[in-house]
């Protein structure tokens, strides 16, 4: 089941289309998918994330310009988001409609509370020999800027190998501001890979452009409810 996972495009280019979808109409989806030849290939479980940016916030700023070529920093692990677990660096590399991540192991680790949050940005540095100089240069210069967990169901169609996951109970919380914020929708992710095409044949999803990074820190940092 493995190879279903994030793991299996790791250092490949990807397309992605993001879908929004009211809550009520999560379970119609699922039907769906069943009748269109899509598989579940994993239990469904809780991701969490640290974002790092600059202090200026300067990867929120790319996103909302619309930048083709741009990069997205975070630390994931799975699981309960305060449990002893393995931590992973994941940059995430935009190149106009194509994404890839480039994956770090840093070992176990534990956020023992949101307000140690702030002190995440130490895991760089015990992991230092793992980055050349330069990278470590930039990683170093950022900060812990959002946390977020949600939980995610994933699928597959073998016949057009195109992976949906399906994003829930999305929750995010500034260690800039101390606010929290709730996602009220779902988020539906078609992935496939480079050259092979996806259609969109599915009821009530509606395309958009949403990084949850960029709509969690305009949430609690600068609260714009119309992003």
């Amino acid at each position: 089941m493995e190879i279903f996972m994030e793991k299996h495009l790791i250092d490949k280019y990807r397309y992605e289309r993001k879908y929004i979808l009211q809550r009520n109409q999560l379970y119609d989806l699922i039907s769906h998918l069943y009748t269109s030849n899509y598989q579940k290939v994993f239990d469904e479980r809780i991701i969490n994330n640290i974002y790092f940016d600059t202090k200026d916030f300067k990867a929120v700023i790319e996103n909302m310009d619309g930048l083709s070529n741009r990069e997205k920093i975070r630390v994931r692990w799975y699981g309960k988001p305060f449990d002893y677990s393995k931590k992973t660096l994941e940059i995430k590399i935009k190149n106009e409609f194509l994404n890839r991540k480039n994956n770090f192991d840093l070992g176990m680790y534990q956020l023992k509370d949101f307000s140690s949050i702030i002190e995440f940005k130490t895991i760089f540095k015990f992991n230092k020999s793992k980055f050349e100089s330069l990278y470590y240069s930039k990683l170093s210069s950022l900060e812990p800027t959002l946390f977020n967990c949600y939980k995610r169901n994933y699928f597959f169609n073998p016949i057009h190998q195109t992976r949906i996951t399906i994003d829930n109970d999305l929750y995010f919380f500034s260690p800039v501001t101390g606010v929290k914020y709730s996602e009220k929708y779902c988020i539906v992710e078609a992935k496939f890979e480079k050259k092979k095409d996806f259609i969109n044949n599915f009821n009530n999803l509606v395309l958009t452009r949403y990084s949850k990074y960029a709509k969690g820190t305009m949430q609690t940092n600068f609260y714009c409810p119309n992003y």
